[in-house]
């Protein structure tokens, strides 16, 4: 394969590990400090949010059974939105990180990819909390109706499953995207054969670990899924991304 000149002179091993953790750590430290910010306005947000539920009209079909329970949901809820905040700026730092050791075809295809999902991700949150777990939540009160029983509904429970489909969103996003990244620039280093297998452990660890227990018994069917779809999509990119 003929010399890029575009490339940077390589450097130490050592240095790229310190890159590395140095974006790690700032994005450690940006998603905490966005999760304080966050955690300021969600009570108002979940607020206004459980307005869109429609439960015939009645404010009183929605309660919650456990209120301590709140404070968690509070600050899942501000972390998990912290995350898709940090997202575009992530993408940002890490193209950088990445650019001088790609070739030209290869820094086009990783912008274009990093610049997409820093878009369409907050898009499909918006659309999963506005309107897709409304509906499910309308539809299912229309469906469960019984006369003379007036019905009630944990917006506890509403909330656990709105920030489980956005975790699962969120996992799915990364998953797939670090798996197409990896085959697309996978080259001589064979670094796709390496991470691969590493990161669908995590991934599936992580969701099996982390779903809400609104999600119980369906932990590791819904986990073995996205798992599944993100290894078999992703294989449909090139493997080695070679240039023209």
């Amino acid at each position: 394969m003929s010399e890029n000149p575009s490339l940077s002179p390589p450097k130490p091993l050592s240095n790229h590990f310190q890159d590395l953790y140095s974006i790690i750590r700032s994005t450690v430290i940006l998603v905490a400090i966005f999760s304080i910010l966050w955690s300021l306005a969600s009570t108002a947000l979940l607020t206004e949010w459980t307005h869109s539920f429609t439960l015939n009209d009645d404010s009183k079909s929605l309660v919650i059974y456990s209120p301590f329970e709140w404070v968690e949901i509070k600050w899942s809820f501000s972390i998990l939105m912290s995350m898709i905040t940090v997202i575009p700026i992530l993408s940002f730092m890490v193209f950088r990180f990445a650019k001088p050791g790609l070739y030209a075809h290869e820094s086009k295809w990783l912008g274009r990819v990093l610049l997409i999902n820093s878009f369409v991700l907050p898009l499909l949150i918006f659309i999963i909390w506005f309107w897709f777990v409304p509906e499910m939540v309308n539809t299912a009160s229309s469906l469960s109706e019984i006369n003379n029983i007036t019905p009630r509904y944990d917006v506890a429970e509403i909330t656990k499953l709105a920030i489980g489909i956005t975790w699962v969103t969120i996992v799915w996003v990364v998953l797939f995207n670090s798996l197409t990244i990896f085959r697309f620039t996978n080259e001589e280093i064979g670094i796709y054969g390496w991470a691969r297998p590493r990161l669908i452990i995590i991934c599936l660890g992580l969701l099996i670990l982390t779903l809400p227990s609104t999600f119980d018994g369906l932990k590791i069917l819904i986990s073995a899924l996205v798992i599944l779809f993100c290894d078999l999509a992703s294989k449909t990119f090139p493997l080695g991304g070679k240039g023209e």
